[in-house]
């Protein structure tokens, strides 16, 4: 149960003494429709309580309201442009008379584009540091390096699928895939071999070893750029349009169920915040009644005459505009008094 700020003349005896002081009395008088003037203080406490809390309350939602609000308008900012890229989607799809088509799905494609940029970068950390320039210079090359081929590999990889036909992409791809594997495998052979000949008596590499060596970087390089490639390849569509709007779809659909991830939260809370004042409120007048209550009996039964009328009504309190919590849909989420 709720209580009440203390204050003494809310205090059960202190009622029972002022019903009992008003009672032999008769106050208020027998045709009163006035409540005695104990019975109005104890109303007033009552209410001060549940402005207290009205108050409070609207603070902490008002500071809610503006972000949900916020939220609201960029959901259907979202979904406005959600529609045409929808409609464009569905005519292409009729056009061709298929769906889109993507072997390798998008999320695995970005994986892997950032595992190459940071393979790339080790690789090319040990060749620059051969310059023998300060290493934050080496780093800041050897990333350069590590982000741009990973990138290259990448639009390239689109630029293929969307301006070739699609048996000649598959067949260049076809040719490409084992010729650079190949060409990897021996590099790593390559480097294996040097690096045993590295630890013998001369620990040197000879000329034509560093050649090697050279080429079988390249190599490795060349694998890296040509799996950004082929991933990519892969990863869209062979129809530029159709692929454009599917991918507009998806990340325009990803940030509308952030959005509405992000209201639901806050309507959440808001609503939580709305539930317990109105709760409070409730709380607090149904002491005040049980308080007036008491007060009534304690008259009547030291009452030399009847009751006046005041005591057969119910205790009146002035009208509060409470909050209407707000929907978690589409359609008129925003909070409103009601």
């Amino acid at each position: 149960m709720l209580k009440l700020r203390p204050a003494h003349f809310t205090d059960e005896s202190r009622i029972l003494v002022e019903g009992q002081k008003d009672g032999e009395k008769n106050i208020p008088e027998m045709g009163s429709y006035t409540p005695a003037q104990f019975e109005q203080a104890l109303m007033a406490h009552g209410e001060q309580e549940v402005q207290r809390t009205y108050k409070a309350a609207s603070l902490r939602i008002a500071k809610l309201q503006p972000e949900f609000e916020a939220g609201q308008r960029r959901l259907e900012e979202i979904e406005a442009r959600l529609k045409p890229i929808s409609e464009i989607y569905e005519a292409r799809k009729k056009e061709l008379g298929r769906d889109v088509a993507i072997p390798f799905p998008s999320i695995f494609h970005i994986a892997l584009i950032l595992f190459l940029g940071i393979g790339e970068f080790p690789l090319n950390t040990v060749v620059f540091r051969l310059f023998g320039e300060a290493e934050y210079l080496t780093y800041v090359m050897a990333s350069t390096l590590a982000i741009t081929i990973p990138l290259l590999g990448l639009f390239i990889g689109i630029h293929l699928r969307h301006s070739i036909p699609r048996p000649a992409g598959n067949i260049l791809v076809g040719v490409l895939t084992p010729v650079a594997v190949g060409a990897a495998l021996f590099s790593i052979s390559v480097l294996r071999n040097a690096y045993i000949f590295s630890q013998g008596p001369s620990g040197a590499p000879s000329l034509s070893a560093q050649d090697q060596l050279a080429y079988s970087l390249f190599a490795l390089n060349t694998l890296v750029f040509f799996a950004a490639m082929v991933c990519s390849f892969f990863a869209h569509d062979p129809d530029e349009r159709l692929d454009s709007s599917h991918s507009s779809l998806i990340f325009l659909d990803r940030k509308r169920n952030s959005v509405r991830n992000t209201l639901f939260r806050i309507g959440t809370k808001m609503n939580g915040e709305i539930k317990r004042a109105k709760s409070q409120i409730d709380e607090i007048r149904a002491l005040t009644n049980q308080r007036v209550a008491l007060y009534r009996q304690t008259n009547t039964r030291f009452r030399q005459l009847l009751a006046p009328p005041s005591f057969r009504k119910s205790p009146e309190y002035p009208e509060l505009k409470l909050w209407r919590e707000v929907s978690m849909g589409n359609s008129d989420g925003r909070p409103h008094a009601g």
